[in-house]
């Protein structure tokens, strides 16, 4: 494969740091909303591999708006929430990318017009009570709005990116008039106000607040992981929805050049680097989330999700990657569905 072949070559250079270079030394400015263990841990090897200073600033939210204000002042953005890049795009704020290695990522994993690429990406899924729900009991998103779950779902608040973006992708996969019945029928069936972020949901399963929940997937390993939150973990399972149809809708992680015109050569470099099997590796062994090349190895954790699901095995399920440019499209309507139904007002 074209892309394991001239990585190849690049990740031998890379391990050279004790007697030379891999390429000649520069300076690549990053901006990034991601978490920066999720990044500098890549960017200390780059640098040390290939002399490329790496100025990389960390920002909590505003990404875009930063970026607007101040056009110049990266030469790469990486963002945890790829459905920005494509409003960034139509702002004029980023700039094409030239690659063969980013050009032979699958299609669903890149703007069709060569402007961003999708570095990682995790499941909208529900997670839903061992204790209180059957395995097989749900198993596709419009069951969130059926009247048997009246009281028993806990979601965050619908205006939050992640909710924002999974409910642009049913109005882009199935109309507006039927996200606006389905949001209708969810709100009717919160078992609270929308409150928290997506472990939040889950601990309100864990506390018999509700008995199913919408939360990312990678947050049952990161609570796995804590003692604090374990027994969150532990009191749910995770079902990636929609497997015997259109798959389980998706978040994604993705970068993109900006037009600064400045380090274009050794940002695109850094950009291969990060969908390399390498960076992979890293980001789904940090991240908890799934790589967007093939033949990149789980985590342990990770093949474990979806084990009641005879569709999902050793955690690879069927995912519904939709073109960034039509989620988008709907991101307005969607709010103003959410203010005419008070969705946070539960």
């Amino acid at each position: 494969m074209l892309f394991r072949a001239i990585y190849a070559l690049f990740l031998a250079l890379v391990t050279l740091t004790s007697t030379s270079v891999a390429f000649s030394a520069g300076e690549v400015r990053v901006i990034t909303d991601r978490t920066p263990s999720h990044l500098q841990p890549l960017f200390e090897q780059y640098e040390k591999g290939t002399g490329t200073k790496i100025n990389a600033v960390f920002v909590d939210e505003g990404l875009i708006a930063r970026l607007a204000a101040r056009p110049t002042e990266a030469d790469l953005v990486i963002t945890s929430t790829a459905d920005i890049l494509e409003r960034a795009k139509q702002d004029g704020l980023l700039g094409p990318v030239s690659s063969d290695i980013i050009s032979s990522i699958h299609p669903d994993f890149r703007d069709p017009d060569g402007t961003y690429v999708i570095l990682s990406y995790r499941a909208r899924a529900l997670y839903v009570s061992r204790d209180r729900v059957k395995p097989g009991e749900i198993t596709r998103y419009e069951e969130l709005a059926d009247p048997k779950w009246r009281g028993r779902v806990c979601i965050r608040s619908g205006y939050h990116r992640y909710n924002v973006s999974l409910f642009a992708q049913m109005a882009a996969d199935r109309g507006l008039q039927w996200t606006r019945t389905f949001l209708s029928g969810l709100r009717d069936n919160l078992a609270r106000k929308p409150t928290g972020n997506d472990r939040n949901q889950v601990r309100g399963i864990y506390e018999g607040v509700c008995d199913v929940a919408v939360a990312n997937s990678y947050y049952m390993p990161i609570m796995l992981g804590r003692d604090d939150q374990r027994a969150w973990g532990q009191s749910a399972t995770v079902v990636f929805p929609d497997q015997d149809g259109r798959g389980t809708y998706v978040m994604t992680g993705g970068m993109a050049l900006t037009t600064s015109g400045r380090a274009v050569e050794d940002a695109t470099r850094l950009m291969e680097f990060l969908v390399s099997d390498y960076g992979q590796t890293f980001m789904v062994n940090t991240t908890f989330e799934y790589a967007v090349v093939d033949g990149i190895d789980m985590p342990a954790a990770v093949k474990e999700l979806g084990q009641t699901q005879p569709q999902v095995v050793d955690g690879h399920f069927e995912a519904n990657v939709m073109l960034l440019r039509r989620i988008d499209e709907q991101r307005a309507s969607i709010s103003s569905i959410l203010d005419e139904i008070n969705f946070d007002s539960k």
